[in-house]
């Protein structure tokens, strides 16, 4: 805690201090719902694996599948809008968005209005991801094991694996360092 100039405390929230007792089992019984709700209407389409936290107002809408490994972190205002596997071990910040590149525009004859759809988009995060706020991943994408996606960044290919990738559209930008520990 954190004092005032009369010596007051002040209550701050820091991400080191877990929330008080009292409201974890509040915490849990909000993310238990929102994890009922997809079940719900998702149905068969939905697998989930173990320990997945989902934020609020997360929007799934998966024209055939939404596959969710074990150990995964899903931020507020999540949008899905295309097949999806998340592998394990995952991390997706606010405000991501995976959506599909499933309209027709080539038929320059056509309206973009009648023109029709593709067949519906995946993509693909391997596991051991992470994936900065605000980052859009257009389908089809395939986002590597151990790949970083940059914040604000937009994804319209494939991302190599443990590799860092960031920016409008998203390029490489360094490999993943992986750290040793010594060994005692």
């Amino acid at each position: 805690m954190e004092t005032l100039p009369r010596g007051r405390p002040t209550m701050t929230s820091r991400p080191d201090r877990p929330i008080p007792g009292r409201f974890r089992f509040l915490r849990s019984v909000l993310r238990a719902l929102r994890i009922l709700q997809w079940r719900l209407r998702l149905g068969r389409k939905l697998t989930l694996g173990t320990n997945v936290m989902v934020g609020p107002r997360a929007s799934v809408f998966p024209p055939g599948f939404l596959r969710i490994g074990d150990n995964v972190a899903i931020g507020s205002d999540f949008r899905v809008d295309c097949d999806l596997i998340i592998g394990s071990d995952v991390l997706i910040s606010s405000r991501v968005s995976i959506i599909g590149n499933d309209h027709r525009f080539d038929d320059v004859a056509e309206t973009i209005y009648w023109a029709g759809r593709l067949p519906p988009a995946s993509v693909v995060l391997e596991g051991d991801n992470l994936v900065g706020f605000g980052a859009i991943i257009v389908a089809p994408a395939r986002i590597g094991r151990g790949a970083i996606v940059g914040a604000g960044s937009v994804v319209t290919r494939d991302i190599p694996p443990d590799s860092v990738c960031a920016g409008v559209p998203a390029r490489y930008i360094r490999a993943r360092r992986r750290l040793s520990l010594p060994v005692e």
